[in-house]
């Protein structure tokens, strides 16, 4: 009987494919030459646009803000009379649904309501934002100091 080996003859012998069953592909070196001359380009191309850019005078940075300086943020509003419609006396602001998007709400300041309306991604026929008459028409509506306005003094 003859000697039986502890290895196959498989492993041993050297095959087109690997042990996946995919086949083994050899690289020509052709895209490594055309990779090389390519980011040779890319850093000439880079090196001419810097030493361009240095030339021109440089701009003063500007601080841009997130939120817009508008009054308004692009929402509009109207004032009412009627004091049933308030039923809270610290929120004079009144966000109104027109479709069943989202439900009935008052709001302490105008830039709480507009937060919710962005939030929820509404069209002005979405809803209608109502202040009471207790807001003055020269109150500033956005911005860093705000006064607390009430429905009844």
């Amino acid at each position: 009987m003859p000697t039986r080996k502890t290895t196959t003859s498989k492993s041993q012998k050297t095959s087109s494919t690997r042990s996946s069953g995919k086949k083994v592909t050899t690289s020509s070196g052709k895209s490594k030459a055309t990779t090389q001359s390519a980011l040779e380009k890319n850093v000439a191309s880079l090196s001419t646009k810097k030493t361009s850019s240095k030339s021109t005078s440089k701009k003063p940075s500007v601080k841009s803000s997130t939120r817009p300086k508008l009054k308004d943020r692009g929402v509009k509003h109207t004032r009412c009379k009627n004091i049933d419609l308030f039923p809270v006396n610290c929120m004079p602001w009144r966000l109104e649904p027109r479709t069943g998007k989202f439900n009935l709400s008052w709001y302490m300041c105008f830039d709480h309501a507009v937060d919710q309306i962005e939030r929820s991604n509404l069209k002005p026929r979405d809803y209608k934002l109502m202040c009471y008459t207790s807001v003055p028409l020269s109150d500033p509506l956005t911005g860093p100091v705000r006064i607390q306005r009430y429905v009844r003094s």
